[in-house]
């Protein structure tokens, strides 16, 4: 790495904070001096004239000791003087839901540790963004921070860089040993408004937010994190914050303390209500009669019989057909636009895309519509792996089932049946708020027949990341290993998130000996590279997502592994294990190793030398014993060789048969769904899996949750096509 010495006298220091604080088409670093081997902390305290106050933000923080140690970082290094305005907004803030915004005084003693904490965060990046190649972009670019907040970073017309429209890069890359500091004139700002304050004050959403507010549901967009009865904030905390015994590091690992609550709301501004003859709210009622009026239809939800749906004027009325347009566009997880779905930009690096041949990054969401999903898409370029836009109930025919050996299938056989609702590219998205975002889409978006007979009558694969909504609103689902140890103060142990067994609406633990992780971005064999994991002697339950009222295959992806356990699934309509009945007989989480013929008697595995029909004989077997194939459709690493979307079986041999999932053997076998059972599900039921290690006194019993299908047992049952290799 490169040293800069910049060399002046100690004297023109003192002055260098009129210098910085103009506006000028080249910011100036001719002020600032760093010496050769300098770390952040060092350029930083050498500056204390200029950077006093942050100096102390980040010894009250911690990150002082971060910025300190070896790594590759930026800091965002904020002058004294911009600190001191910030300060004086938040204490006058008439606005602010608190009195001063919680500031004990109008001074940076009157910061709390938790607002030191945060400033140091979002003012520092786990990233080496340099202001050339990161930070100068005309169009705008999200810039990831420690928050798990990102920023944007915009070069305007003036020819000044920007961060969130309003701090100035007035001098920049100053390189350390351990990475960049860009100076800055402001306090990058951060909105206070909750999510119902945001749209209040945007006069492009009068008429969402005038439906929103008659319907009841701005009150329940205030909630920003889980209260105790009394109404203080819960706090969790491990004792023992270490992984698996024998596992290579044992941390201590990242626990959250803290149980945000965020919200993302889909809106159609007054212009796209406009196009389609909506102009006030009586207009929206009118439109809302017609979409919703019969939705009982094909609309299966909760005690339907003794709650009609409503045309009236009660609109705080669940199933009012205002109230239910509205909570269709809610999800009770707040995600930028770039993290709706695993984008390959999610970690600001190509090293953890692992989707292969043309595999598309999708998930299906719940909705505040009770027992509803949506499901957001980004499809691919097909040639290219390049992402497209990002849609809504986007449904494609035959989605998942192919009519050819190996690949996606014929373009004939995949018609585009319905186009969704795009969600438009930020800046018109990413509307960011204290407790969410607010992204325009741009047509009405309606849960109509269409969703549950078309767009989900698909296998549905849901990553456990978006069955447990805390991961999203909490940084960690997506966080990269580099973030996350970041999130411990000290820089080390990022591999996983150790998470408290109290911490989910969704997953409940039976028994204290449970231990849960979530393995942050790496080189896993796992779906979006990320997944949920723990071991001992487990015993929870996790509640399925609403699905259409069906028959359904249930299948579970599993690592074989030799202290996988002996795991017995069950499937009830509560969380209460008396109500809960036995799927099977157990499954031995150990089977099949490559080693051990008996374990593949059982399964009917066959090794990917071993066959020259790319399996499909196999295949067979593997079904009538309960098991199938990983996807081909991500891989582990960096084997995703090729992105973009094969179109002949012979592609498979000629990328290399073992750059997926589907066939990679480099730990004794490939990734395993086990098909657990056939159900009759009802969508407006509740239905909770189990999940219980049978074998006691071990304490190193793993066990691996990355996705779940639910797939119609019509599309299982396909007679002329396939299901599934993607």
């Amino acid at each position: 790495m490169n040293k800069n010495i910049i060399k002046v006298a100690v004297g023109a220091l003192l002055g260098a904070s009129v210098t910085l604080t103009s506006c000028s088409w080249e910011p100036d670093d001719s002020s600032l001096y760093t010496f050769t081997g300098q770390t952040i902390q060092d350029f930083l305290v050498e500056n204390d004239s200029l950077f006093h106050q942050f100096n102390i933000i980040m010894q009250r923080s911690g990150y002082d000791r971060m910025m300190d140690t070896y790594g590759q970082y930026t800091c965002y290094a904020p002058l004294s003087e911009g600190i001191d305005a910030y300060i004086d907004s938040l204490y006058n803030d008439t606005l602010a839901r608190i009195p001063h915004n919680g500031l004990t005084e109008n001074s940076i003693d009157g910061l709390s540790e938790e607002q030191c904490k945060e400033i140091a965060r979002y003012h520092l990046s786990a990233m080496m963004n340099s202001y050339v190649e990161q930070l100068s972009n005309a169009s705008g670019k999200e810039i990831s921070t420690m928050l798990n907040t990102p920023f944007i970073s915009k070069l305007d017309d003036d020819g000044v860089v920007r961060l969130n429209n309003e701090a100035e890069v007035t001098s920049y890359d100053h390189e350390m040993t351990n990475g960049y500091v860009h100076v800055i004139n402001k306090v990058i700002p951060r909105t206070t408004q909750r999510l119902p304050e945001v749209l209040e004050r945007n006069p492009e959403f009068t008429i969402f937010f005038n439906a929103l507010v008659k319907c009841g549901l701005d009150s329940l967009l205030l909630e920003d994190k889980k209260l105790n009865a009394d109404g203080s904030p819960k706090k969790y905390h491990l004792d023992n914050k270490a992984a698996r015994p024998g596992y290579s590091d044992q941390g201590p690992f990242h626990v959250p303390e803290e149980c945000k609550i965020k919200y993302t709301i889909f809106a159609e501004d007054n212009a796209t209500f406009a196009k389609y003859g909506i102009t006030d709210f009586a207009s929206l009622k009118a439109k809302c009669v017609e979409w919703y009026g019969n939705a009982a239809d094909w609309y299966d939800y909760p005690d339907k019989e003794s709650n009609p749906i409503s045309t009236g004027d009660d609109y705080t009325y669940t199933y009012n057909v205002v109230n239910m347009f509205i909570r269709y566009h809610i999800l009770n997880a707040g995600m930028e636009y770039r993290k709706l779905v695993y984008t390959k930009d999610v970690p600001e690096s190509a090293d953890h895309w692992n989707f292969a041949f043309g595999g598309e990054p999708y998930d299906y969401y719940e909705t505040l519509l009770p027992h509803t999903l949506m499901k957001i898409w980004q499809p691919l370029y097909q040639n290219t792996g390049a992402a497209t836009s990002i849609w809504i109930n986007r449904w494609r025919q035959n989605n998942t089932l192919t009519d050819q050996v190996g690949t996606f299938g014929s373009d004939a056989t995949h018609q585009i049946l319905r186009d969704g609702c795009m969600v438009q590219r930020p800046p018109k998205s990413n509307i960011q708020t204290y407790n969410g975002y607010i992204h325009r889409v741009d047509r009405p978006l309606i849960y109509d027949a269409e969703v549950p007979t078309g767009v989900l009558n698909e296998r549905l694969r849901i990553d456990m990341g978006t069955m447990l909504p805390e991961l999203i609103n909490n940084d960690i689902r997506f966080v990269t290993t580099t973030e996350a140890a970041a999130m411990n103060v000290n820089g080390t142990s990022g591999g996983m998130v150790r998470l408290p067994l109290d911490y989910f609406d969704n997953l409940i633990s039976y028994n204290t000996k449970t231990k849960l992780a979530w393995y942050t971005l790496g080189v896993w064999r796992a779906w979006q590279a990320n997944q949920l994991s723990g071991w001992d002697e487990n015993d929870f339950a996790f509640r399925l997502p609403p699905v259409p009222t069906g028959d359904y295959e249930i299948r579970i992806i599993y690592p074989p592994m030799a202290n996988g356990g002996l795991q017995q699934y069950y499937i009830g309509t509560s969380n209460e294990p008396s109500s809960m009945r036995p799927l099977g007989i157990p499954i031995d989480a150990r089977y099949p190793n490559s080693g051990i013929d008996g374990d593949r008697l059982s399964t009917g595995y066959l090794l990917s030398d071993e066959f020259t029909d790319f399996g499909v004989a196999s295949d067979l077997v593997m079904r009538n014993h309960g098991y199938m194939r990983a996807p081909a459709s991500f891989s582990r690493g960096t084997l995703n060789t090729v992105l973009g979307r094969i179109t002949t079986a012979q592609d498979l041999i000629d990328a290399g048969i073992s750059a997926c999932c589907r066939y990679e053997e480099g730990y004794g076998t490939s990734m395993m769904r086990k098909i657990v059972s056939v159900e009759h599900l009802e969508q407006g039921e509740t239905y909770w899996i189990r999940l219980k290690n049978l074998l006691r006194g071990y304490d190193q019993l793993g066990f691996s949750i990355d996705f779940i299908e639910l797939v119609p047992v019509g599309v299982v049952n396909s007679q002329d096509l396939t299901e599934d290799w993607y």
